[in-house]
């Protein structure tokens, strides 16, 4: 077995060294990508609630158009049947 010189024990260290402070910039990166995913996934959610909200309102004002109509229509009805019977 051949031993190993204080200058290649140094040069694998110092190699080591380099390799673990460029996993920690990957890992940094890593983190600060996933912050900014979750931030914008964060947004896109309470945008589909807005837009879900807003698709509700306006699946919801048909129903309301033809209940307004309905109730005009009945409105006139009454109207011309008291008008009808009182003799105007």
């Amino acid at each position: 077995m051949s031993e190993i010189s204080l200058t290649e024990i140094e040069h694998r260290l110092i190699q080591a060294e380099e390799n673990i402070k460029e996993l920690f910039g990957k890992y940094n990166g890593i983190d600060k990508s996933l912050v900014a995913t979750t931030t914008t996934l964060n947004s896109l959610l309470t945008l589909v609630g807005e837009l879900k909200a807003a698709v509700e309102a306006l699946r919801s004002r048909p129903a309301a158009l033809w209940d307004r109509l309905l109730f005009a229509f009945i409105g006139a009805a009454v109207s011309t049947a008291v008008t009808l019977i009182t003799g105007g």
